[in-house]
C-alpha cells in the first residue's frame, strides 16, 4: 500500500497509552516533532495544524488516529524563523486553542496579511482524488498556492464534511503546496461516489477562496 514505510509505528507504544488514559496530551518529540491527544471531535487536526502555521511552522508530514473517542494527530514540522523552534509557545497556544480561548481563524487571517507576498503567483487549486493507490483509504491530493493556514483551510473543510483524515502528506515546491490526505468516510469507507466527490471539492476550493 502507498500509506506503508513509517520508520517507527504510529500510535507509538506510549501514545497508545496516553490514547488509552483518554486524557489531553501534547507532547514534543525531538527537535522537529509535536503530537496531540485530545478527545475526538471534529476539526481537531485543524485546529492543530492552525496552531502551528500562526507559529510559523510549516508541515512536512502528519498522521492521525482515533479510537474510543480520543483522537491522536502527529505533526513533523519546520521552522520559517531559523533552526530553534519556540516550542514553549506552541504548545501554550495548543492549550488555549484546545479550551476554546484562541480565535484562531482571525489570527491566522490577521497574519496571512502581514505576511502577504505582493506579486505571487496565484495557483488555481485543483483537487483530485484517488482510490488505486491504497486499499485503505481515498486518496485526496490538493495544488494550491502556498500561503499561512492552508493546511488549516483544507483540513476544516474535510472536517465540515464528516471524513477522517488518517494521514496527511504535504510537500511545499517553491510557491505551491502538494498535500495528499489519506481519508475515509464517516462510516468508515472510501470515497467513491462522482457527487460524493464534487461536495468534498466544491468544500475544499471554497476554504482556500
Amino acid at each position: 500500500d502507498g500509506d506503508a514505510g513509517r520508520a517507527t509505528p504510529f500510535p507509538s507504544p506510549e501514545q497508545r497509552v496516553a490514547m488509552a488514559e483518554g486524557q489531553p496530551v501534547i507532547r514534543v518529540d525531538g527537535d522537529d516533532t509535536i503530537w496531540v491527544v485530545a478527545p475526538d471531535r471534529p476539526g481537531l487536526f485543524s485546529r492543530v495544524a492552525g496552531v502551528l502555521a500562526l507559529n510559523g511552522l510549516g508541515v512536512l508530514e502528519a498522521a492521525a488516529a482515533s479510537d474510543q473517542g480520543v483522537a491522536l494527530s502527529q505533526f513533523t514540522v519546520t521552522s520559517s524563523f531559523g533552526p530553534s523552534i519556540d516550542w514553549d509557545g506552541v504548545v501554550a497556544d495548543l492549550e488555549r486553542c484546545l479550551a476554546g480561548r484562541l480565535a484562531l481563524a482571525a489570527r491566522l487571517a490577521d497574519r496571512a496579511r502581514t505576511y502577504a507576498r505582493p506579486g505571487a503567483p496565484s495557483r488555481v487549486p485543483d483537487v483530485r482524488f484517488d482510490n488505486d493507490t491504497t486499499r485503505r483509504a481515498t486518496v485526496i491530493e490538493v495544488h494550491a498556492a502556498d500561503g499561512v493556514g492552508v493546511l488549516n483551510r483544507i483540513t476544516r473543510a474535510l472536517a465540515d464534511l464528516d471524513l477522517d483524515i488518517r494521514t496527511a502528506k504535504v510537500q511545499t515546491l517553491g510557491d505551491e503546496v502538494v498535500d495528499a490526505f489519506y481519508v475515509l468516510d464517516h462510516d468508515g469507507a472510501k470515497i467513491t461516489e462522482a457527487d460524493h466527490q464534487d461536495e468534498i471539492r466544491r468544500a475544499v476550493l471554497h476554504g482556500l477562496r
